[in-house]
C-alpha cells in the first residue's frame, strides 16, 4: 500500500516540494541548502516495519556533493522518493548505510524519516534561528507528522510497526505514546551525540523483528 508520505513526495519534480516553495521564497535569507534532493526518508517508507524518527536532512560539505556528482544522480534520487525506483540510489551516502541500521535499510526492514526533509548544517544551532522559523512553516513537516499520527503510531499500537523516536524536537510525539513498540531515546544523548538509537534499544527492535517472522 502506498503511504500518504509517499503520495506527498510523488509531487516532487525539482529539489523543493511545490507546497514548500512559497515558505522558502518568503524567507530568502534562510540557510537551507536546496541544491540537492531532500532526504525526506531513507528506506522503504511504505512497508518497512522499523521506523526511525530523525530531525532533518544534513548538509555536509564534500560528503553531500559526493552523493550527487551529476544531474543523473539527482534525477535518480527524486525518482526513488516518488517510488518510481525501488532500489536504493546507487550513490546513497554511507552515513545511512554504514551504521547500525544499514543492513535493515538494505533489506527493507527499516526506514529513517526526517521531520524536516531539507538540508542544513545544524538546524538545532542558535545560528540557524531563521531556518528554525522556516522549518515550523513547512507543509512537508506538517505532512510527515500527520503520516506518523494517522498511520504509523496506530500500526505500532497494534504491534505491526516498531518506532524509534530518536530526535523528537520537530516531531513532538507525546511521551504517553511510549509502549513496547514505541521507544524514545534520551534527549540529552540523542542531541547531538548519537546519530542513531543506542545498541541496547536496537537489540529490542531486533528481538521484535525475530518474533514477528
Amino acid at each position: 500500500m502506498t503511504s500518504s508520505i509517499r503520495q506527498f513526495w510523488q509531487q516532487l519534480s525539482e529539489n523543493v516540494h511545490p507546497e514548500d516553495r512559497a515558505v522558502f521564497d518568503a524567507q530568502p535569507r534562510h540557510a537551507f541548502n536546496l541544491n540537492y534532493p531532500p532526504p525526506a526518508f531513507i528506506g522503504d517508507v511504505d512497508n518497512a516495519p522499523i521506523v526511525v524518527l530523525m530531525s532533518n536532512g544534513a548538509y555536509k560539505p564534500g560528503m553531500t556533493e559526493a552523493e550527487f556528482p551529476d544531474t543523473s544522480s539527482e534525477i535518480e534520487y527524486r525518482e526513488w522518493l516518488r517510488g518510481e525506483r525501488r532500489q536504493l540510489p546507487d550513490r546513497l551516502s554511507s552515513y545511512y548505510l554504514n551504521q547500525g541500521l544499514g543492513d535493515w535499510i538494505r533489506a527493507g526492514q527499516a526506514v529513517i524519516v526526517n521531520a524536516v526533509p531539507y538540508r542544513s548544517v545544524k538546524l538545532s544551532s542558535k545560528d540557524e534561528k531563521l531556518n528554525q522559523e522556516v522549518a515550523l512553516a513547512l507543509r512537508s513537516r506538517e505532512m510527515h507528522r500527520k503520516w506518523l499520527a494517522q498511520e504509523v503510531l496506530p500500526q505500532a499500537a497494534l504491534g505491526k510497526r516498531f518506532v524509534f523516536v530518536h530526535r523528537n524536537r520537530w516531531w513532538s510525539v507525546p511521551r504517553h505514546c511510549e509502549s513496547n513498540c514505541v521507544i524514545f531515546s534520551d534527549h540529552m544523548k540523542a542531541e547531538p551525540n548519537r546519530p542513531l538509537p543506542d545498541r541496547k534499544k536496537l537489540d529490542l527492535a531486533d528481538g521484535w523483528l525475530r518474533r514477528r517472522r
